[in-house]
């Protein structure tokens, strides 16, 4: 009869990241191996440890919840003690409701992450929104000041043309000018 583990185990930090996913990725092949069905993997990372194991203080854990015989841990347990690169490794068995409680958190912590990334989401609409009410805004100012810098320059010219009399005008003072000097 199948039944629930949970086996989380440290990789030692010395590893870089190719390798130690290769190490993670050889104990889930392990578990397949002896006839377990992998149900999820969790990627903890790396932490500090607690006290330190082979005088090293910090590793990488990871959490894997699989389905499989009893005499399959011996196996996986077996690979894991043999394996160089791994520190420790812990594995329990679970029940159901045990099972069903840890779904149940991580649906809520799934849960709770998609509602801040919608939070963040339309938090930065309503910045952009912002932005491009502050753009418009700016463009509407810039384009009243244009039509005031027009209208000025044309009143300027009215007023350039008022003060500089017209040819005929200047015709008609120089006329009288001679006309009074013939007087």
């Amino acid at each position: 009869m199948k039944r629930y583990y949970e086996c989380t185990f440290i990789v030692s930090p010395g590893l870089d990241d190719p390798q130690t996913a290769a190490a993670v990725e050889s104990v889930k092949e392990t578990i397949a191996k002896s006839g377990g069905e992998i149900k999820g993997v969790d990627d903890i990372g790396r932490r500090r440890l607690a006290y330190p194991i082979t005088k090293k203080h910090n590793g990488y854990y990871t959490s894997i919840e699989f389905e499989a015989e009893p005499h399959a841990i011996e196996q996986v347990e077996r690979y894991m003690k043999l394996d160089e690169n791994i520190m420790r490794y812990l594995t329990l068995q679970l029940e159901e409701r045990e099972l069903k409680a840890m779904r149940d958190r991580a649906a809520a912590r799934a849960a709770e992450l998609e509602a801040r990334e919608q939070a963040k989401a339309e938090e930065e609409e309503k910045l952009e929104q912002k932005a491009e009410e502050q753009q418009a805004a700016a463009r509407e100012k810039k384009k009243e000041a244009a039509e005031a810098k027009k209208e000025a320059a044309e009143e300027a010219k009215k007023t350039d043309a008022e003060e500089q009399p017209s040819e005929e005008t200047e015709e008609a003072e120089t006329a009288a000018e001679e006309k009074s000097e013939e007087d």
